[in-house]
């Protein structure tokens, strides 16, 4: 049975963290999740501001309700050992909710991801996860859409601040490498509330 829920809890923490981050997720109701391992972007300035950088990292997806995504931000938050960012996204229409942040994620054949990140600095952005992933296109889908399908893929999660979203957005979509069509796709999510887990920070 698939369980519905309007958040989205993403997690990205230092490589070896997810299970810590998990263990405290489910003792405050989480039911589920799935976590997968990444590869940080962001430059040494960056990773002193947010706990992210150029290294190794676990992303941790949960779907859960507001309360019990509040509860683990707030247990997690306490947690010194667990370092990197926390950003609940929502699929929510709720009315006056002023988003100040976005997440960008880019699906793109693999190869791209260095040229995505590159274009979205020029453009605002101060970092970006990225992970590897596969396509479900088939040999018959190829045939029938006259287009080669990829397996391999590259998922790009950049957070952002909303007003520089769009620029992000223009800058990634223009990229010429970009043009071939069935290459990728992009979308966004509003973030409903984002922490920052480095407890350097606090």
């Amino acid at each position: 049975m698939l369980f519905l829920r309007n958040n989205l809890l993403v997690a990205i923490v230092d490589r070896g963290h997810a299970e810590r981050f998990f263990a405290i997720a489910k003792k405050e109701g989480a039911g589920g999740g799935t976590i997968f391992p990444a590869k940080g972007t962001a430059t040494n300035s960056i990773l002193a501001a947010l706990g992210l950088g150029d290294k190794s990292k676990e992303v941790v997806l949960i779907l859960l309700d507001d309360d019990t995504a509040y509860r683990i931000f707030n247990a997690v938050r306490s947690e010194d050992r667990i370092q990197g960012v926390l950003a609940l996204l929502t699929n929510e229409e709720e009315k006056d909710m002023d988003c100040k942040w976005k997440m960008i994620t880019v699906i793109v054949n693999t190869g791209y991801a260095d040229d995505i990140m590159d274009a979205a600095r020029k453009a605002g952005a101060t970092g970006g996860t990225v992970t590897h992933a596969r396509g479900t296109g088939t040999a018959e889908d190829a045939h029938f859409l006259g287009v080669t399908i990829v397996p391999e893929k590259e998922m790009i999660m950049i957070l952002a601040e909303s007003d520089k979203s769009q620029a992000i957005i223009d800058a990634i979509s223009n990229l010429e490498c970009l043009d071939e069509p069935g290459i990728g796709i992009i979308y966004t999510n509003d973030v409903k509330e984002f922490r920052n887990l480095n407890s350097k920070k606090r």
